[in-house]
């Protein structure tokens, strides 16, 4: 038997009944993170008196947890090459010295879809929990709050306006997961003709595309984003980590799912609908009419 001293100084993975210590590394994407909160949830409820160290890149990764209450450290920039097998072990090997526990949520392969598990339940396995409901979770604060409502009210949108909130570009993966500009410029036109409601557009800092018939908000901080989309109508995304935080809350959800098996990425909110083929279709085998036929179905 090999003493756990020398299992922690070998990299060698091992149980531990009772951990003092717990750390957790994660440098996935905004849905990733929300996707692993009821895990981090689930862990300190499990062990209540260990201390979780929750390992995240910075910005806007840090962001998206920095108030979540089951976090007593944060790790960041905490980032490893997760594809290389010797990185995760260094890693592994590294947090081990002092931490009882050491889980790596990161997926190893690329090839992680094809177990046609969802995320959140590959987390939850990761973490050896079970979780009390099968949702991601997202925290806000009182700051996002008050910083989203301000915001709404400069833009002259009210309690009793029907906000529809659009999120139609992706970090990471354009080319495969955001569905044809000219089909978004499309939907909207349709809804502005059809539908009595206002339209916010969320797209990054540096977007170069133009979302006319909308407000559209550049750049505006993620916990404001993610409190406005709280307080919207209804919410309508592609596979990004907006649409994931969306489905944390209790509104009507569209997600226009390209890319990865949805029953493996896709919202898990009792209010969403994805609109989705076969996994890796082409964006544009997702026709205007499909989207919008739901859409009205939704709204």
């Amino acid at each position: 038997m090999i003493p756990l001293v020398l299992k922690k100084w070998l990299g060698i993975p091992y149980p531990c009944q009772n951990p003092k210590s717990i750390f957790i590394g994660l440098i996935g994407g905004v849905g990733d993170l929300v996707a692993a909160a009821p895990s981090v949830a689930a862990l300190k409820k499990k062990y209540p008196e260990a201390t979780i160290t929750f390992g995240v890149g910075d910005g806007i990764f840090f962001n998206t947890i920095k108030s979540d209450p089951h976090i007593d450290k944060f790790d960041t920039p905490f980032s490893y090459n997760v594809w290389k097998k010797s990185h995760r072990w260094y890693t592994y090997r590294q947090k081990s010295q002092n931490h009882d526990l050491v889980l790596l949520l990161d997926n190893p392969n690329r090839e992680w879809w094809q177990e046609k598990k969802h995320l959140v339940d590959i987390y939850a396995e990761k973490c050896g929990v079970q979780l009390e409901q099968r949702r991601p979770v997202l925290y806000l604060n009182d700051n996002d709050l008050k910083e989203a409502q301000n915001k709404l009210e400069q833009l002259g949108i009210l309690s009793t306006d029907k906000l529809l909130i659009l999120a139609p570009e992706t970090r990471s993966k354009k080319e495969m997961k955001e569905w044809p500009i000219e089909r978004i410029h499309s939907l909207i036109q349709k809804i502005n003709q059809n539908h009595d409601c206002k339209i916010i557009t969320f797209v990054s800092e540096d977007s170069l595309n133009d979302y006319s018939g909308t407000i559209q908000l550049k750049g505006f901080p993620l916990g404001p984003s993610s409190a406005m989309i709280s307080k919207a109508w209804m919410f309508l995304g592609m596979d990004n980590g907006l649409t994931h935080i969306a489905s944390c809350f209790d509104i009507k959800l569209i997600s226009i799912h390209i890319g990865y098996p949805v029953e493996c990425c896709g919202p898990l909110s009792p209010m969403a609908t994805a609109v989705a083929h076969e996994p890796f279709s082409s964006p544009k085998s997702i026709s205007v009419e499909e989207v919008y036929e739901i859409f009205k179905k939704v709204f």
